[in-house]
């Protein structure tokens, strides 16, 4: 949940986290319920958060960190571990990352980012012709991909609305992220979305089928032209999803063009972390 650096390091030794290689903790300018800042977050648990520009709840899985079975021998499993393990089964991603709430204000989809801006260089990371065929294969899968992993400010950022699953619902209509079966197949619905633009009547689609179709979104939208037309709505109810099969935060290996990439390394004592926030202000979505 960090952006920016993601904010100190953890307090506390390795091992003393909760999830042993993996501290979990949202970042400085994110306040969530029940947790103190810089606590360690659990992985399978919907937390209530908010920040200047947006207040709801957000749920993190990662594939090789499994759901803690608190349940004594002989009780039924924690249903989480459950949902954890049928999400991933048969599937190639390696993390998940839902958030679903309300923008504060009207913000330019142009204006909304999802990745991260790194203080420090990334260390051992080559120049020339090997980055940029690196930089054109992952500019292949993730549409409107912004990277720079050569600066002493490294940055990779991705339109929001790249987003791999979007949904903009009414209060009332918002999916129930706490029923396993809609947490695991989460369906694409932006009507809303593009009913809401900053410019024309809205009264039609950019293109047939946009509105369920997360391929057809995600072009139309990779576009700062095109996500410039749409604002968020303060009513309306945001779920998004992120999930990817290259970054492993649970293990900090990077899997990219047949290589294993150690990025404990790489990160030059930085940690891995993503996050949503404005371009302008770089503020804390």
């Amino acid at each position: 949940m960090g952006v920016k650096g993601a904010g100190p390091p953890p307090s506390s030794e390795q091992s003393e986290w909760p999830l042993g290689s993996v501290h979990f903790c949202a970042h400085p300018d994110v306040h969530t319920k029940d947790y103190e800042a810089g606590a360690p977050l659990p992985l399978g648990q919907l937390v209530e958060f908010e920040t200047e520009l947006f207040v709801g709840k957000m749920i993190c899985r990662l594939k090789p960190i499994p759901i803690i079975n608190d349940a004594g021998k002989g009780e039924q499993a924690n249903p989480a571990v459950k949902s954890h393990d049928e999400y991933f089964k048969n599937k190639k991603r390696l993390y998940q990352f839902v958030i679903q709430g309300q923008f504060r204000k009207e913000i330019p989809l142009s204006d909304i980012a999802i990745g991260d801006i790194h203080e420090r260089p990334f260390l051992g990371v080559p120049k020339g012709t090997l980055m940029r065929l690196y930089q054109k294969f992952m500019e292949k899968i993730s549409p409107g991909l912004v990277m720079d992993m050569t600066s002493d400010t490294p940055t990779i950022l991705t339109a929001f609305g790249s987003a791999q699953i979007m949904r903009v619902d009414l209060p009332g209509d918002k999916p129930d992220l706490t029923q396993s079966v809609v947490l695991n197949n989460l369906q694409e619905n932006t009507t809303l979305l593009f009913e809401n633009p900053t410019e024309g009547n809205g009264e039609s689609l950019p293109m047939k089928g946009i509105d369920t179709s997360p391929a057809k979104r995600k072009t139309y939208l990779s576009k700062p032209k095109n996500a410039a037309k749409y604002i968020t709505c303060p009513d309306h109810v945001y779920t998004v999803e992120l999930y990817d099969d290259t970054m492993c935060f649970g293990s900090y290996y990077h899997y990219v063009m047949g290589m294993k990439i150690d990025m404990v390394k790489t990160m030059n004592g930085q940690p891995l972390s993503f996050g949503i926030f404005t371009k302008q202000d770089q503020a804390v979505v």
